[in-house]
C-alpha cells in the first residue's frame, strides 16, 4: 500500500490550542509545494456540532445530520481535496497542535460529497500518528497472536457491555490459531484457545498490569490488547477530559481511568501490546484541546504503542461488535492493518440504521516500522500454517483412528485443499528480499500438506465407495505435487535436505527410480553437515533409498542413524514430544501401507518395493524409540517430514 504524508504546521505550544475562524496553518502533502490553509469554523461552533452527533444527547436526525455535513465540509476545506488513484494509498496524516488534533477528519468527503475514507475506489485509508521521537525496544512486531481481552461494566457506568458478543468475535478471528475444523460425522475435539485468547470480564488496571506481566514472563507477551468498556468524564469544568470506567482493585466499585493512568501501566509492560483497541465512548476524543491533555487513544500512541484504533464520538453496542470482528479478522489473518481499518469503516458506512455515524467515529493512529511488508508475510505465513496444522490435525485422525466415514473424508480434504490454495498464493508471488528464506521453508510445509492431502485420498479410495479410481488418481496427483514443491525448494537452496529426502522419496515411489543420482549425493552432503535431530532420519531414508541411487544396500549403516536421531532428539526436544522420531516413524510407515507394488508403487523397480526393508528400519526405530505415537502435524518452522 502506498503511503503519502500530510502534515500541519504552525508555531507556539503544541499541546494546547483552540480553533479560531481564520487562523493560518502550513499543510505539506506530498511532493506539492507547502501551502497555508485557514480555518473555517470557530470553537464554540465546533464543539456545537460535536455535541450533536452524542448519542444520548441528540435524537434529532435532522441536526445530526446537519453537524456531520458541515463537520465534513471543514476538516475537507482543511485537509485538501484528494481523490484515489494509483491503487490503494494510506493518508498519514500529521497533527501535532492539538487544536487540529480535534478535528474529525475522517468525514472529509470527495468532490461528490461521498466519504472518502468509507467509499473510495481504490481504498484511502485515514491513519494519524505524532511525532514523538523514539521509544526503546518495548515493541516487538508479532507473528503468533496472544490477546488479552479487558472488559468492565461496573455499577452506574451504564448498560452492560456486549462482551458475548466481542469474545464471539475475537475467537472467530483466532480460528486458525485455536480451533479445530469441525467435521460431520466426527465428535468435536475440545475448543482451546486459552494459550491465544485471555479474557479479563471485571478489568481494572492491576488486573490489566498483573496479566500482562505474567505473559511477559512467560515470554509469551500479549501482542493485542481489546478494552471494552465504558467512557466516562475524568476531568472538571475547568479541564474536561475523557477516560474509561473499569473496575477499582476492591473488584466491585468503579474506577474513573485517565489516559495518563492507562498509559503509564501500558508504558510499565515490556515488552508492551503493538495493536490497542478501545472500544470505548470518546476513547480517542480530542475535542478538549483548550486545556491541553490528550484522549485515552492519543496517550497510548504517544507512549510508543505502534497501533491504536478508538472512537472519537460515542459508539454503539452494534457498531463495536462490527469493528470487532471487522478489524481483528483481516487482521489475524495476516492483512495489512490499513486494509482492516478500512474495511471495520466499510463495513460501518453500509451497515447504517442505529449505528449511524459509527463509520466516522473510528480513528487510527499507526506507526509502522521500515520492515512491515516483510512482517505481514511472516504473519500471513503464520496463520495459513496454523489453519494448515489444524486440517493435518483432523487428517491425522482420520487415518490414524480409522474412520470410515466417506463424508467425514471429503470435508477434511476439501479444507485441507482449501488451505493448500491458500498457502500456495504466499510462495508463489513476488516476496522482498528478507522473507526468502521464509518462502523456501514454506515450499517444504506445502509439499507436506499436498502429501497430506494425497494420503487422505488414498485412504478415502480404500473405503470402497463409488468413484475409486478417482480417488487413486487424486492420491497420485497430490504427490506428484509434493515432489514439485518439495524439489522446488531443495534445488534453490541445497542445504534444506529434508526438501531433498522427500523430493526423491516420491520420486521413486511414482517412477520406481532416481534418475538424477547427483541430488541423492547433494541430500547426503546436506545432512551429513547439519547436527540437528532431523538429520539423521534425512539420512536413514537416503540409506533406504540408496539401491534406487545405484548403491548397495546400506541398512545397517542406516540404523546406526536411527540410533542417533534418538539419541539428538532427546537431548534437543522436549521428553514429551519426540516430533523427529515419531514423523520418521511415520514416514517408514507409508513404505509398508501404501508406497507399495501391490498399490502401484515402485513401477519397473527390480526390487519390487521397499516394504521390507522400511520394516526392518521401523522396527528398530521403534525398539530404539519405545512405545511412539502417530505422529502430530509439524510444529511452525520445523523441518517437515510427515
Amino acid at each position: 500500500m502506498r503511503s503519502e504524508l500530510i502534515e500541519f504546521f504552525r508555531f507556539d505550544d503544541q499541546n494546547s490550542g483552540m480553533l479560531r475562524r481564520g487562523d493560518r496553518f502550513l499543510r505539506a502533502r506530498g511532493n506539492e509545494p507547502v501551502a497555508e490553509v485557514r480555518i473555517p469554523i470557530g470553537h464554540a461552533e465546533f464543539l456545537r456540532r460535536l455535541d450533536h452527533l452524542r448519542y444520548s444527547v441528540e435524537h434529532d436526525e435532522g441536526r445530526r445530520d446537519e453537524a456531520l455535513a458541515q463537520l465534513s465540509r471543514v476538516v475537507s476545506e482543511v485537509l485538501g481535496p484528494y481523490r484515489a488513484e494509483g491503487g490503494p494509498t494510506q493518508i498519514d496524516l500529521v497533527t501535532n497542535a492539538a487544536e487540529l488534533s480535534a478535528l474529525p477528519f475522517e468525514l472529509a468527503a470527495d468532490a461528490r460529497g461521498r466519504p472518502l475514507f468509507a467509499t473510495s475506489g481504490p481504498p484511502l485509508v485515514l491513519t494519524r500518528r505524532v511525532r514523538t521521537g523514539a521509544h526503546g525496544e518495548g515493541h516487538i512486531w508479532w507473528s503468533k497472536p496472544r490477546v488479552l481481552f479487558a472488559a468492565a461494566s461496573p455499577p452506574g457506568a451504564g448498560k452492560p457491555v456486549p462482551l458475548e458478543e466481542h469474545r464471539a468475535a475475537l475467537r472467530d478471528a483466532l480460528k486458525p490459531w485455536s480451533e479445530p475444523l469441525p467435521v460431520p460425522g466426527l465428535a468435536d475435539a475440545v475448543r482451546d484457545n486459552r494459550r491465544v485468547l485471555t479474557t479479563i470480564d471485571r478489568a481494572g488496571l492491576s488486573r490489566i498490569r498483573a496479566a500482562a506481566l505474567a505473559a511477559a514472563a512467560e515470554g509469551r507477551p500479549y501482542t493485542h490488547l481489546h478494552v471494552l468498556a465504558h467512557g466516562c468524564d475524568v476531568g472538571d469544568r475547568f479541564e474536561p477530559a475523557f477516560g474509561v470506567a473499569l473496575f477499582d482493585d476492591d473488584d466491585r466499585t468503579a474506577a474513573a481511568v485517565t489516559p495518563e493512568m492507562l498509559r503509564a501501566v501500558i508504558q510499565g509492560i515490556e515488552p508492551g501490546p503493538v495493536v490497542v483497541t478501545l472500544a470505548v465512548c470518546d476513547g480517542g476524543n480530542e475535542s478538549n484541546s483548550v486545556t491541553g491533555g490528550g484522549s485515552l487513544a492519543h496517550a497510548l500512541h504517544v507512549s510508543g504503542v505502534p497501533v491504536v484504533l478508538a472512537s472519537q464520538f460515542p459508539l454503539t453496542f452494534a457498531g463495536s461488535t462490527t469493528f470487532t470482528r471487522s478489524f481483528y479478522d483481516l487482521l489475524l489473518s495476516g492483512a495489512d492493518v490499513r486494509e482492516a481499518l478500512h474495511e471495520a469503516r466499510t463495513r460501518l458506512h453500509s451497515q447504517g440504521g442505529e449505528t449511524a455515524h459509527d463509520w466516522a467515529s473510528l480513528v487510527a493512529y499507526v506507526q509502522l516500522p521500515e520492515d512491515y511488508q516483510d512482517r505481514l508475510y511472516e504473519v500471513a505465513m503464520q496463520a495459513e500454517m496454523a489453519s494448515l496444522r489444524t486440517a493435518q490435525l483432523w487428517s491425522d485422525r482420520l487415518v490414524n483412528e480409522g474412520i470410515t466415514d466417506p463424508q467425514a473424508y471429503d470435508t477434511v480434504a476439501g479444507r485441507l485443499g482449501s488451505r493448500i490454495a491458500s498457502l500456495q498464493r504466499y510462495v508463489e508471488g513476488t516476496v522482498a528480499a528478507p522473507a526468502e528464506a521464509a518462502r523456501l521453508e514454506n515450499l517444504g510445509i506445502l509439499g507436506s500438506a499436498q502429501k497430506r492431502h494425497a494420503e487422505l485420498a488414498f485412504h478415502r479410495a480404500r473405503l470402497g465407495e463409488a468413484g475409486r479410481e478417482r480417488w487413486e488418481a487424486a492420491a497420485r496427483t497430490g504427490l506428484a505435487e509434493a515432489r514439485r514443491w518439495y524439489l522446488l525448494g531443495f534445488t534453490r537452496n541445497l542445504s534444506f535436505h529434508w526438501h531433498g529426502v522427500q523430493a526423491l522419496s516420491l520420486e521413486a515411489a511414482l517412477t520406481g527410480r532416481i534418475e538424477r543420482v547427483g541430488q541423492w549425493y547433494a541430500a547426503r552432503e546436506a545432512a551429513e553437515a547439519d547436527d540437528g535431530a532431523w538429520a539423521p532420519g534425512s539420512l536413514a531414508e537416503l540409506l533406504l533409498l540408496a539401491p534406487l541411487a545405484g548403491r548397495t544396500r546400506a541398512l545397517e549403516e542406516a540404523e546406526e542413524q536411527l540410533a542417533e536421531l534418538v539419541a539428538r532428539t532427546h537431548a534437543q526436544w522436549p521428553a514429551d514430544d519426540p516430533f523427529p522420531v515419531d514423523s520418521t516413524i511415520r514416514q517408514f510407515g507409508r513404505y509398508l501401507r501404501w508406497w507399495t507394488t501391490g498399490h502401484g508403487y515402485f513401477p519397473g523397480y527390480a526390487g519390487g518395493d521397499l516394504t521390507a526393508d522400511a520394516a526392518r528400519l521401523l522396527e528398530r526405530l521403534r525398539a530404539l524409540s519405545g512405545p511412539s505415537s502417530p505422529a502430530p502435524a509439524s510444529p511452525a518452522g520445523s523441518p517437515e517430514h510427515t
